[in-house]
């Protein structure tokens, strides 16, 4: 399926400024820039006959894609329709992306569960693209939202046999092996999170570490990716009788009101549903009817942890399930947008996310989801405590306090709050003119204040 029209396809000149590690702006050059030394790498184990086996989580999945005519069909599908694309993108953005724009194209059935075996068997490395911490969105960014895409990562069962690859990985960024890029013996070697340049990207900035310890005091990668702030880092500010604070290193993306119950999410422009954001408990979604809520993200080079953004309770928390590659259907930049630019709103109805509503004795009810993106498949509240089912005994909370966090990867999440309520800060009201911000919003910042003093 070859685009059919050239002209939506971003352009060098109107991108905007590049923000390493942000999920804007979409660049297809950049996700071709990232896949380069991979595909250059598996390349050059192929013809040094040193290329591994699947590991069993990635042949399992293969054998059950084989032995599947649809998803197999879906799979071939995707890979020619992606390949289509990049074969029909117009010459002068070809030449834009001369060096590689080639390297987009995926090379085959069996390349595909390769190039997934090399990425899930390694660390993710720090780049200066967009694609730092998430080769496998890198690796998908085409072929996902191609029709064929949207089918697979839509599929409830596919969904299911994709999440083994991700538990897998998982497995691998808990254990020391995977400390390969905290390498304090080579510190500047390709992907390295302790470079100079991991440095000046503000990657350890008020950080916890130790220079002298192996992996910087950290026992694998995945606890690297959720390091902590040293003391005092992030105060929480502002009044907390009256003012609600951000509970999440946050870089603004959207704010909207006069939230609705029920809307088509799936649609350009109409971006909320209060009743699929809360994984269609009513009792939860009825609170916020005719409210505000603000959308933030947060790079993978930045603090993954989240923390209580007031003092009250936690009513009720849970894990919501969802999608893991799911991109809108009909996004609007056709094929060759990633799901981290306008799908980041339909992500907090479809993609695992974790649900906090907590209540304040003057600002009333507020939530907070926090929603995995891509390969950030795991939402952890933590410690168990703070998991309040169902009718349980409301927990008493203090802002400021650890309620859990995301495990590898960029991630964005919301914030929602009910009508008449709280009036939002300037840059959380006009969170669209922020995007480009060259620092996100420290945790622990004012968003919103009581409306009735």
């Amino acid at each position: 399926m070859a685009n059919k029209n050239h002209m939506s396809l971003l352009t060098l000149a109107e991108a905007g400024p590049v923000q390493m590690g942000f999920w804007i702006p979409n660049r297809i050059w950049a996700t071709a820039k990232f896949l380069i030394p991979l595909r250059d790498l598996i390349e050059a184990k192929r013809k040094a006959g040193t290329l591994a086996p699947l590991i069993p989580a990635v042949q399992d999945f293969k054998n059950q894609i084989t032995a599947n005519s649809v998803y197999r069909m879906w799979l071939n599908l995707m890979i020619e329709q992606a390949n289509c694309y990049v074969a029909g993108i117009d010459k002068k953005t070809r030449e834009e992306i001369k060096s590689d724009g080639d390297k987009l194209w995926i090379g085959g059935y069996d390349n595909f569960f390769e190039v997934i075996n090399e990425i899930i068997t390694t660390s993710p490395g720090f780049n200066n693209t967009e694609m730092v911490g998430t080769p496998l969105n890198g690796f998908l960014a085409v072929s996902m939202a191609t029709e064929a895409g949207l089918a697979l990562f839509h599929d409830e069962s596919f969904n299911g046999q994709f999440r083994n690859i991700l538990n897998a990985w998982n497995t691998f960024l808990k254990s020391s092996a995977s400390l390969d890029k905290l390498d304090i013996a080579d510190p500047e070697k390709p992907g390295s999170w302790i470079s100079q340049a991991a440095w000046d990207a503000g990657v350890w900035t008020d950080m916890v570490y130790d220079k002298s310890l192996p992996g910087y005091g950290y026992a694998s990668w995945n606890d690297f990716f959720i390091r902590l702030f040293v003391d005092g880092a992030r105060p929480f500010k502002g009044d907390p009788e009256k003012d609600i604070n951000i509970g999440c290193e946050t870089t603004p993306w959207q704010h909207t009101d006069k939230l609705k119950l029920e809307s088509r999410f799936w649609v350009k422009d109409v971006n909320y549903s209060l009743l699929d954001i809360f994984g269609g408990k009513q009792q939860w979604a009825k609170l916020f009817e005719g409210g505000q809520l603000y959308q933030g993200f947060l790079s993978a080079t930045h603090y993954h942890r989240w923390n209580a953004p007031l003092d009250g309770k936690i009513v009720c928390s849970w894990v919501e399930p969802g999608t893991y590659f799911a991109q809108r259907p009909g996004q609007g930049e056709d094929e060759g947008t990633w799901e981290g630019t306008e799908s980041q709103p339909y992500l907090g109805h479809v993609a695992a996310r974790a649900i906090f509503i907590f209540e304040h004795e003057r600002c009333g009810y507020i939530a907070l989801v926090c929603i995995g993106m891509v390969e950030v498949s795991t939402c952890v509240i933590e410690p168990s405590t703070y998991i309040v089912p169902e009718g349980s005994t409301p927990v008493p909370i203090t802002r400021g306090t650890e309620i859990g966090h995301f495990e590898f990867g960029g991630s964005t999440h919301m914030m929602i709050f009910q009508k008449d309520k709280v009036e939002l800060v300037e840059w959380a009201r006009h969170a669209f003119e922020h995007r480009n911000d060259k620092e996100p919003k420290a945790l622990g910042s004012v968003i919103a204040k009581v409306l009735h003093t």
